[in-house]
């Protein structure tokens, strides 16, 4: 706990809640733009629609979103020279562990902030009913795990090397690739699939009468595969990124 504390300490003054908090208002704009003035079919299914919708977008932007975040986190030490210093006063083991749970609770308050909005803006808008809790919460716990898989590749790298532009660019393809894998793909095992395996909401477009029809996915026995590998990613990654750092050399 007390490295842990450390952790949050070292980024007081990184800005590190700040551009998760640039991350989430480019969502709300987004947010407050498309989703207004909506029709009342739309209102009908407005609950489904956003969980769809957040899929898409996190599945384009966590992926560099996550390798800024893993960067704030580790480059502090880079910069200052500091991890034969630090490796003295605890084990590299238990440096990775903080960082990495440093990073979850920031991941899991930036999608709690995330969910909150919008449901908020989604009972401004007057959605039908109310969201389904069920879903939600499923939807929540996948979310999370999916993208912390994301933050555990991209912290290995970022501590690993100094250069964190190696990471960066890291991120930015797998952004790359999430957005190819949404127009090839309902699922997939990769790790920047994973919240396009974790969706819950699909839609189907019907171009007579161009409406939208949402509804709860069900899962064929290969999407529930790649949904497993999303939790086999986190201890891959976390296994391998702890190994790595450890081993390394000083």
């Amino acid at each position: 706990m007390k490295t842990l504390g450390l952790e949050f300490y070292k980024i007081k003054r990184r800005k590190v809640i700040l551009t998760m908090l640039a991350f989430l208002g480019v969502q709300a704009l987004w947010g407050l733009w498309a989703l207004n003035d909506p029709k009342d079919w739309e209102l009908a299914s407005g609950w489904m629609s956003l969980l769809y919708s957040l899929s898409v977008l996190d599945g384009i932007m966590l992926p560099t979103v996550m390798s800024v975040l893993a960067s704030r986190l580790a480059d502090i030490e880079h910069k200052g020279n500091t991890y034969k210093q630090l490796e003295t006063l605890r084990s590299a083991g238990s440096l990775y562990h903080a960082k990495a749970v440093c990073g979850l609770i920031i991941l899991t308050g930036m999608i709690l902030a995330q969910f909150a909005f919008f449901i908020f803006l989604g009972y401004c808008l007057g959605y039908t009913g109310n969201p389904d809790t069920k879903y939600y919460l499923l939807s929540f716990v996948l979310k999370l795990a999916s993208n912390f898989v994301l933050f555990l590749l991209q912290l290995a790298l970022s501590m690993l090397f100094a250069n964190q532009m190696i990471p960066l660019v890291a991120g930015l393809c797998g952004s790359m690739v999430a957005l190819l894998l949404m127009f090839v793909s309902t699922s997939s095992f990769l790790p920047w699939g994973g919240n396009l395996s974790a969706a819950l909401v699909r839609m189907d477009w019907n171009e007579t009468t161009r409406v939208i029809t949402y509804y709860y996915r069900t899962f064929s026995p290969r999407e529930t595969v790649d949904v497993i590998f999303i939790f086999v990613w986190i201890i891959v990654f976390y296994t391998m990124g702890r190994y790595l750092f450890t081993h390394r050399e000083a």
